[in-house]
């Protein structure tokens, strides 16, 4: 949440964010702190307030996007090179995720599915912020900061169709 605060911020939204944000939560996400545990409803809040500021779904992708960026941009992303270098694609990594579900969530997980040689299906499930536009569309994004260093391009979108509850589908393809 703080990097989302983060990006939020760089793209010009704080004052709108806060002023979309219940009085209640300001103080503790002014002074949160990267690696600290936030409260779920302190979550559904922040997300809450994101949705609200009426982003379009490329906005607020963008925004995931410099998150993943930022991600890839540390000693993740230069193993993620060098990986790269030696044949390892998003197909590999992917699978991987349910790993890192817990540092983000209580409860809940994911689970990817091959479709083809370059597409993967991931759905994510039991999170209440899923239910939230921009934390969905802020996932695309980040998915593609955190995919690209295994490949040249990714793409990422959610999948239409029924969403489960407190969940998403997502497409994931890669060249």
């Amino acid at each position: 949440m703080i990097s989302s605060l983060a990006s939020v911020s760089e793209a010009g939204y704080r004052d709108a964010y806060f002023a979309a944000l219940p009085e209640k939560h300001h103080e503790t996400v002014r002074s949160a702190v990267a690696a600290t545990w936030l409260p779920a409803d302190l979550a559904v809040a922040h997300y809450g307030a994101c949705s609200s500021l009426g982003l379009s779904h490329d906005a607020v992708a963008r925004i995931g996007r410099s998150v993943g960026d930022k991600v890839s941009g540390t000693l993740v992303g230069t193993a993620a090179r060098i990986s790269r270098e030696m044949g390892v694609t998003p197909l590999e990594v992917i699978p991987q995720f349910q790993r890192f579900w817990g540092r983000a969530f209580q409860g809940g997980g994911c689970c990817a599915f091959k479709i083809g040689p370059k597409e993967v299906s991931l759905e994510a499930h039991k999170a209440v912020v899923f239910d939230y536009p921009y934390f969905r569309s802020a996932i695309c994004g980040l998915l593609m900061g955190v995919l690209e260093p295994f490949c040249t391009r990714v793409y990422v979108s959610e999948r239409p169709g029924q969403r489960p509850p407190a969940g998403c589908l997502f497409k994931i393809q890669w060249v």
